[in-house]
């Protein structure tokens, strides 16, 4: 088990001596080579429980910066939605379709509101790259940083990020007759499962509850671009999922993102 004192110290000043520098980067190799064979959910859970107060403190404060300079640049609009797509499809496109789109479906004065929806986010389930890694902790930091509102991906992602409670319940901000007009379209509800540490060092199980919405119906997201926004994802057996957020505090225009990307 790693000593997470030992980590922040190395974080907040790595030392200049050689030696130790040596030893920082070997390491780095061990864990590298601890998490290699592990699954996509066992990395997040092991990230989480051994590095989630640096990766909080150090991308919240990058977030902090960045966001300082936006705003001052924007003029301080407030944020009408923050949103992530994950291993989408439209990834590299110039245009930013849903972008675009959802700020004619909400009448959205872009000039009084800020709105980021940013598709870019590419996370690999198989490499296990400083890369990969990198983006699993900026995902991660987002989540906790407490700005996000939605992430959309495939549920072999979102199920990572879920076993940590990074969901909301929906069963706060979907009340029965919205559930029913989803699943009379064909949408079925995403559950996600939330897992403890136990004194033996073991995942358990805590709670399971819905925490999202497939995707798979979606004409809007399938009608996207040129092959659809996860088209390569669900070739590969994997299924999209709409989720909002356990921190988000713009739940109502989450769901009027929801309700545009589902034609409900």
């Amino acid at each position: 088990m790693i000593n997470t004192r030992d980590i922040t110290d190395k974080i907040s000043g790595i030392p200049s001596n050689k030696g130790k520098k040596m030893a920082l980067r070997d390491e780095i190799k061990r864990e590298n080579i601890k998490i290699k064979d592990m699954s996509f959910k066992k990395k997040i859970e092991y990230i989480w429980e051994y590095y989630k107060v640096h990766i909080i403190s150090i991308t919240a404060a990058i977030i902090f910066i960045c966001v300082f300079v936006q705003e001052y640049k924007e003029n301080k609009r407030p944020l009408y939605l923050d949103v992530i797509l994950i291993n989408s499809d439209i990834a590299y496109e110039d245009t930013n379709y849903i972008k675009d789109d959802f700020i004619k479906y909400s009448d959205i004065d872009i000039e009084t509101y800020n709105l980021t929806i940013d598709p870019t986010p590419v996370i690999s389930e198989t490499q296990n790259d400083q890369m990969t890694i990198a983006n699993i902790q900026k995902v991660m930091a987002m989540y906790a940083a407490g700005d996000l509102d939605v992430v959309i991906g495939p549920d072999s992602i979102i199920n990572g990020y879920g076993a940590v409670g990074a969901h909301m319940d929906l069963t706060s901000v979907l009340d029965n007759d919205l559930k029913k007009t989803l699943t009379d379209k064909g949408y079925e509800i995403y559950y996600t499962t939330v897992y403890e540490e136990d004194e033996n060092g073991n995942q358990q199980a805590i709670e399971t509850y819905p925490a999202g919405v497939y995707l798979d119906n979606s004409e809007y997201l399938n009608n996207l671009s040129t092959i659809g926004a996860y088209k390569t994802q669900k070739d590969a057996g994997k299924r999209p999922v709409f989720t909002i957020t356990s921190g988000s505090s713009r739940t109502e225009h989450a769901l009027e993102l929801l309700k545009m990307i589902t034609g409900i």
